[in-house]
């Protein structure tokens, strides 16, 4: 076997491992499931997990990353398909509200990994990571907006924190107790509110 085919192999069974856990995590949480949890969600050995990861922590790490890259590649493909600022920041918004509808174990996992950051030094570094992904798109988009003129001028990094505190808040607190307001309706408002805050008035 070449060493192209190796690496092939390698990287499939990684995937397979990482989507296995990103699986199991989101039903399990992040202190109860096993590696053997994990092995049997990809029908794969407990020995293969530890023939390409070192580790329980090591897998953890790698599904934190391979979360934060999907949702990148996700988020920057809808993004480029539009020339005008106003429709990236709306579309940035829809891709992080929608989540909820189709990756639900996405924020279960979240959750739990944040609960490490004061235990973990790797995983504070991949939070921290995750989170300045995020910054960056809405800083990026505000600077188009503000170079284009449809967009206020403004602090552009204070202004993405804010962005991004409403939008994660908001998800949280209706992941946690989801009768507390009606997300459809909320989403409309907090999207028009960061619009609101942003967007140049008409002269």
């Amino acid at each position: 076997m070449n060493e192209k085919s190796k690496s092939d192999i390698t990287n499939l069974r990684r995937a397979q491992l990482t989507r296995a856990a990103y699986k199991v995590v989101g039903q399990k949480g992040y202190y109860d499931f096993t590696v053997r949890d994990i092995a049997r969600e990809a029908g794969l050995s407990t020995g293969l997990i530890h023939y390409y990861f070192k580790n329980k922590e090591d897998l953890l790490l790698n599904l934190m990353r391979e979360i934060n890259r999907n949702m990148t590649t996700i988020l920057n493909r809808a993004i480029g398909k539009s020339d005008d600022p106003r429709e990236k920041l709306n579309i940035f918004m829809t891709q992080a509200f929608d989540l909820l509808k189709t990756e639900k174990d996405y924020f279960y996992i979240v959750i739990d990994f944040w609960t490490q950051v004061n235990k973990n030094e790797r995983m504070k570094r991949a939070n921290i990571k995750l989170f300045q992904s995020y910054r960056d798109e809405i800083i990026k988009i505000l600077k188009e907006g503000i170079d284009k003129g449809v967009f206020v001028k403004m602090d552009v990094n204070y202004t993405a924190a804010v962005i991004i505190s409403i939008i994660q808040g908001m998800i949280i607190q209706y992941v946690i107790d989801n009768s507390v307001f009606n997300y459809e309706n909320y989403v409309k408002k907090v999207m028009k509110h960061i619009n609101d805050l942003v967007k140049k008035k008409k002269q």
